[in-house]
């Protein structure tokens, strides 16, 4: 027999119990009745309802301070109230409590069917709403994963489009060179300038495969890297280190200001020198000679925060939102002639992100641009991470 019929009686009338029984049982319903609330109730707890007639009066309860334990246990059970003293103020009670209907004693057997039929007719249009809502819930879960894995499939055969090209084209500068040179189209006083060429789209290639390399390893899962305690201005001061060369060369002035007592932050120590390394490099590369670059970290409420400002080509404002985009570079830093990757602000904003952190960027295009990062002091990471 389906639980769909199944059906309690708790009334402290035996002949209440027994002649609902005898009404309902030959029409295709299975009863249980009891005379005892609480016995009732437990058998609500150990069985499956699918309504439940209710005596007002009861020696332990009353039926309608019943309705409330009922629907916590199923809040689909159908209860129906069994009085022979109905009131207005007592149904407007039972309904506050979550009753279905009433039946006044002494009721016929065509008023009960009815009232049972109804309430149970009710309790399946119910349950089939539920089950239609959470069918529409789960299609729409289904229809926006499947929207984001398209977009995932897109942005990766676009972005293997873009690596393509990038890898393609210092190859083909290269190999256009040293056909020039093969066939005999270079002079000797010309041959170190065209050596120089393919020396420098060689170096440009050889970035671009690094930060290809560091990113795959960013997006690979099974890729573990050991986190620790790292002190950031140490790794600054590493970083400044192979970048003041350049700096140097350019007569471009790098001033650090570091406030004592930073915390360590806990994170992978290479892809910290690949943090500093990304900004730094942007910083001097798009730096005009005599310029200079300023470094800055704190901490402030348990956040580290770094900010690399630099007096360079700064960045036109409606191209920002695409700084972080794989391969972009604006429009300005194109035509300067100097060479990048469109990636490295790419690897910083994973690190950043990766590390529970937040990139910004302020520029001004012929002025400058700062950018910044907070991340987590280690402790706190520490602790978030337990």
């Amino acid at each position: 027999m389906s639980d769909t019929n199944h059906i309690l009686v708790i009334d402290d009338e035996i002949g209440i119990c027994e002649g609902v029984k005898r009404a309902l049982i030959p029409t295709g319903y299975r009863v249980d009745a009891t005379i005892s609330s609480t016995e009732g109730l437990e058998l609500i707890r150990k069985g499956h309802y699918s309504l439940v007639l209710l005596d007002v009066k009861m020696p332990e309860a009353s039926g309608i301070d019943l309705i409330g334990s009922i629907h916590a246990h199923d809040p689909e059970i159908v209860c129906i109230i069994i009085t022979g003293y109905a009131t207005v103020e007592m149904a407007v009670s039972a309904i506050k409590q979550g009753a279905y209907d009433f039946l006044t004693k002494p009721f016929s057997v065509d008023d009960l069917n009815l009232a049972v039929n109804q309430g149970l007719e009710r309790r399946r249009l119910s349950l089939e709403a539920r089950r239609t809502t959470a069918a529409e819930a789960e299609s729409r879960k289904l229809a926006e994963e499947k929207s984001r894995l398209e977009e995932l499939d897109r942005a990766k055969k676009q972005f293997i489009r873009l690596v393509t090209h990038e890898l393609q084209s210092p190859i083909d500068a290269i190999q256009s060179y040293l056909n020039l040179i093969r066939d005999g189209y270079v002079s000797p006083d010309q041959l170190p300038e065209i050596i120089e060429k393919c020396a420098a789209r060689a170096d440009e290639q050889r970035a671009l495969i690094a930060d290809l390399l560091e990113l795959g390893q960013m997006e690979t899962l099974t890729t573990q890297r050991t986190a620790a305690l790292v002190r950031l201005e140490a790794v600054l001061r590493e970083v400044l280190d192979s970048i003041q060369p350049r700096a140097d060369s350019r007569k471009i002035k790098i001033i650090l200001q570091v406030e004592p007592g930073i915390p360590p932050v806990l994170a992978d120590p290479g892809q910290c020198r690949s943090l500093w390394l990304n900004l730094l490099d942007n910083a001097v590369k798009y730096t005009p000679e005599n310029g200079s670059v300023t470094v800055r970290l704190r901490a402030k409420a348990g956040v580290i925060v770094g900010q690399v400002t630099d007096t360079g080509i700064g960045i036109p404002p409606e191209e920002r939102a695409r700084l972080f985009t794989e391969f972009f570079r604006a429009r300005n830093a194109r035509e300067s002639g100097v060479r990048g990757t469109g990636l490295g602000l790419v690897i910083v904003k994973r690190i950043v992100d990766g590390l529970g952190g937040q990139v910004a960027v302020r520029s001004e295009v012929g002025r400058g641009s700062t950018f910044s990062f907070e991340i987590p002091a280690g402790m706190d990471s520490l602790e978030e991470r337990k």
